[in-house]
């Protein structure tokens, strides 16, 4: 199986971007390590006043001695906790500013994709690295980061008291480090592979969904509904055994950390017994060694557990530097941008002539995307000028990708694709829904600037989108939806008045209350045009021109839509497939109703 999905980026890209992110803020960063460091050292007073205590009482010191003790121990414990909340706030402000820069680089770098990388791959990768990986890495950078800065100051600070306590006593705890160093590189080794796997296989199980639910109707024409939800099923097992796989690696690593501490804390209190019995420390002594290396646990246990959620955000940053790295870097623009269309010089047609005088002629046309190899080959039409053809087939068979070669998103790898008149760009509309901010007529006027308000309205009224003429603001918000939307869409191309216009299922997300009304906005936008137009339902077809059946890539029949049904072949098998799957859901809705 071909790999669909966009690269990730190595270690050394990923270690290049977190430094030059961190290194944005010097400053901060050494004024949050000195926080966390006079945290750490106040941590240690309480340790150092109880062995104090028990010192003092075995002495048979008098109460003001324990009394100063226990103030001691308390004014440390305050002083610590109020220091660390502290680092914790300035530490938090300066990794959410980090993540901002990095979440502002991301969606920069997405945006900036080319068309062809995106239709390359599953655009569920896209989605989950976007979402995802930056939930995961936001949600590592506030919670986790926090606490492990302030878990390794207290592990350094504790462990170079432990040693200026007695060196012994530090040289019998490190009978914790074998645990600790097997069981964290046994759970490094394999959770890498593990956690990443993760995360590519939700985007699979994601895409698979969205494949079902998107081609619904096509599926429930070719009766391929149960392949559609065994694929989801499939892909939905596949994550939930890889996630089941990080929980075993998690529980193998704890059961390392507790016998590392169980070991540690034996042979400390064991080497104490050995040095009090010969007179070389105090039972206080032994007590402060005793809970300077508890408080080890702690810090211990937070770092290597969060292990598990470093892993998740070096897995999410890898995915996120992989789109940074694959985006081209932007060019300067000087001034603002503007879209205009070309007037008519003097002596050449109008516009409104010029468009019925168009046609389209693909020769021997062959595309492929160059990861997965999918895309069309040696495909052969013409497109009249003002004449409509539908292209038809199932997901991945090719019909979008010469659209979109048509378009002149991706250049033909070899073959020829020309249109009569060179200056002519075909005007394409997309399944995707595309809410621009601002009034009706700012959104309209995007592809005609100069555009006046009766013009405008006019186009409105043209696809029976009056509800948009003169609405106010808030009633403006309230009236789009989906359906909606894409009527400005089509109201958007017939101001632009292309001679060529693309439609690639431009109703497959429309919904059944706004249908109608869209389609037929559409079938006034492609009247007197050349026009291409993918159906996803086979009505939609049923008024074309001509019809191309796609299947692997290559045009298998073409023709008439009256003249494909009456013939054998595969578009026969769709249309009967599908106008029976119509009746029968018509006919379950009058029961219902009756």
């Amino acid at each position: 199986m071909t790999d669909a999905t966009l690269p990730i980026a190595t270690g050394a890209q990923v270690r290049t971007v977190t430094l030059a992110l961190l290194t944005q803020h010097r400053g901060r960063s050494a004024a949050v390590a000195v926080l966390f460091l006079v945290a750490s050292g106040l941590g240690l007073v309480m340790p150092a006043c109880l062995g104090g205590i028990v010192d003092a009482v075995s002495s048979g010191a008098g109460f003001a001695t324990i009394a100063g003790w226990v103030a001691g121990a308390g004014a440390g414990a305050i002083g610590a906790a109020g220091v660390t909340l502290w680092g914790m706030r300035a530490l938090t402000a300066l990794v959410q500013g980090t993540l901002a820069s990095l979440r502002e680089d991301v969606f920069a770098s997405a945006m900036r994709l080319p068309v062809s990388t995106i239709d390359d791959g599953e655009s569920a990768d896209l989605l989950s690295r976007v979402t995802g990986d930056v939930d995961a890495v936001a949600e590592a950078g506030a919670n986790v980061a926090p606490t492990l800065l302030s878990a390794g100051f207290a592990i350094a600070v504790s462990l170079a008291a432990l040693t200026a306590i007695d060196p012994w006593l530090a040289l019998a705890g490190v009978a914790c480090v074998p645990f600790y160093v097997f069981g964290t590189r046994a759970f490094l080794r394999r959770s890498r592979v593990v956690f990443r796997e993760v995360r590519v296989r939700e985007a699979a199980r994601s895409q698979a969904v969205i494949d079902a639910v998107e081609g619904r109707e096509t599926l429930t024409a070719l009766n391929e509904q149960d392949h559609a939800l065994a694929r989801v099923q499939a892909r939905a097992e596949d994550s939930i055994e890889m996630q089941i796989e990080g929980v075993r690696l998690r529980n193998r690593l704890f059961r390392w950390i507790n016998g590392g501490e169980a070991a540690g804390l034996g042979a400390l209190l064991a080497a104490g017994f050995v040095l009090h019995a010969n007179d070389a420390i105090s039972v206080g002594m032994v007590t402060t060694a005793a809970l300077v290396f508890h408080r080890l646990f702690g810090p211990i246990g937070q770092l290597i557990f969060g292990l598990d959620d470093i892993q998740r955000a070096a897995i999410g940053v890898a995915r996120l530097v992989g789109i940074i790295d694959l985006a081209p870097h932007p060019e300067p623009v000087e001034g603002p941008l503007r879209v205009s269309l070309p007037e008519p010089v003097e002596g050449q047609p109008s516009r409104q002539a010029r468009r019925t005088q168009v046609g389209i002629s693909v020769d021997a046309v062959t595309f492929r995307y160059p990861t997965t190899g999918r895309g069309i080959h040696d495909v052969t039409l013409r497109v009249e000028p003002g004449t409509t053809v539908a292209f038809v087939g199932t997901s991945g068979s090719g019909k979008s990708t010469l659209a979109r070669v048509i378009a002149g998103h991706h250049p033909p790898d070899s073959g020829l694709l020309s249109l009569d008149d060179p200056e002519v760009a075909p005007y394409y509309i997309s399944q995707e829904l595309h809410r621009f901010r601002g009034s009706v007529a700012d959104s309209m006027r995007l592809v005609a600037p100069a555009a006046s308000d009766e013009q405008i309205d006019a186009a409105l009224r043209e696809v029976g989108a009056d509800w948009a003429i003169d609405a106010e603001p808030a009633a403006f918000e309230a009236l789009v939806d989906e359906g909606r939307i894409q009527q400005l869409a089509v109201a958007r191309a017939l101001l632009a008045d292309p001679a060529v216009v693309i439609l690639d299922e431009a109703t497959a997300d429309v919904g059944l209350l706004h249908r109608d009304a869209v389609e037929a906005a559409i079938a006034r936008l492609c009247a007197g045009r050349t026009a291409v137009l993918i159906a996803h339902r086979l009505q939609q077809a049923q008024a074309a021109d001509q019809v191309a059946v796609f299947a692997d890539g290559r045009i298998v029949q073409r023709g008439t839509h009256a003249d494909l049904v009456a013939g054998d072949g595969p578009y026969r098998t769709f249309w009967l497939a599908q106008t029976s799957a119509h009746r029968s859901a018509a006919t379950l809705d009058e029961t219902e109703t009756l």
